[in-house]
């Protein structure tokens, strides 16, 4: 699930929460409770895409050596 997924949800969710009338608190605490997890997971997704770009990064300047050392041979 992308990030602007995961905020769109946690939006449309407030939104539907908010706008169904009279709401009792142990709804409200429900809804902060699904915008607390929801932006949860879209931080653990952010960590993992931050993890794979850097990974992918490692791996371009070892490619990157290694076509130079090709290259003086």
């Amino acid at each position: 699930m992308s990030l602007k997924t995961l905020t769109k949800f946690s939006t449309l969710a407030l939104i539907a929460g908010l706008t169904v009338g009279c709401a009792s608190t142990g709804d409200l605490q429900k809804a902060q409770n699904d915008a607390s997890e929801a932006k949860s997971m879209a931080r653990q997704a952010l960590d993992s895409v931050n993890a794979a770009n850097a990974c992918c990064q490692e791996n371009s300047e070892k490619l990157n050596r290694v076509f130079k050392k090709s290259m003086y041979k």
